[in-house]
């Protein structure tokens, strides 16, 4: 019976610190994945225009993405899109969008299951002062591993963000759909620099964030120790 609550106290503490960094992590794409932040994209002076769209068409497409990525239309959706009387997206696009929104779609999932394990795992932890104790220096080991694997990813990414985005791809997508010129449209509507942006502040954001949450989780962890 011993070894046995040990093995669950382990594996809660495992679990806080594999999931308290991805749900942090992941939380974040509830604030990119808005019209809001494509709005503050396209406002900026050095946003790369479009070719092919008016402002305001390009940011009605933009949404109009944006909109079949977070509900549940299907592939269909996508072809109802037009401009000047011709589809917007073509048949690689439109597989491209499918897969992304896969990936998505996943990565939500994840978010939800992370969230619910960190709140079992400390509504548990609650359980005795050692095991909250236990608790928080696993959230605070999670948060500084995150930390160090964003400063290293970073660093790929400030480097040569053309080879980030290329790994970045062939470890979530099969094959080249993902590979467009410069005159389509998800190019047009989503250029290079709206995904450097957008990684960039994913990173700061959770940087901060788990910055916050590690140390809250550190200094809880010194009390408790403390206390004993």
């Amino acid at each position: 019976m011993r070894r046995d609550r040990r093995a669950l106290r382990t594996a809660t503490r495992i679990a806080l610190a594999l999931c308290a960094p991805v749900l942090l992590l992941l939380s974040n794409l509830y604030l990119l994945a808005t019209p809001a932040f494509i709005r503050y994209e396209y406002g900026k002076p050095s946003f790369p225009p479009a070719d092919r769209y008016s402002a305001p068409e390009r940011l009605s497409l933009a949404q109009a993405t944006l909109h079949y990525m977070r509900s549940s239309e299907g592939a269909d959706y996508l072809t109802t899109l037009e401009s000047q009387g011709q589809p917007v997206y073509n048949i690689r696009e439109v597989r491209h969008l499918v897969d992304a929104k896969l990936v998505m779609r996943g990565a939500l999932w994840v978010h939800a299951a992370s969230a619910l394990i960190c709140l079992l795992a400390l509504v548990r932890s609650r359980r005795s002062r050692d095991e909250w104790h236990g608790a928080m220096r696993a959230v605070f080991v999670g948060c500084l591993a995150l930390v160090a694997f964003l400063v290293i990813i970073g660093i790929l990414a400030y480097t040569n963000f053309g080879l980030f985005f290329t790994i970045f791809h062939r470890l979530l997508f099969e094959g080249d759909t993902w590979l467009f010129s410069f005159s389509d449209t998800l190019i047009q509507l989503f250029p290079v620099q709206f995904w450097m942006d957008a990684t960039w502040l994913l990173a700061l954001w959770t940087v901060g964030e788990c910055a916050a949450v590690g140390a809250t989780a550190y200094a809880l962890s010194r009390r408790l120790r403390s206390g004993r």
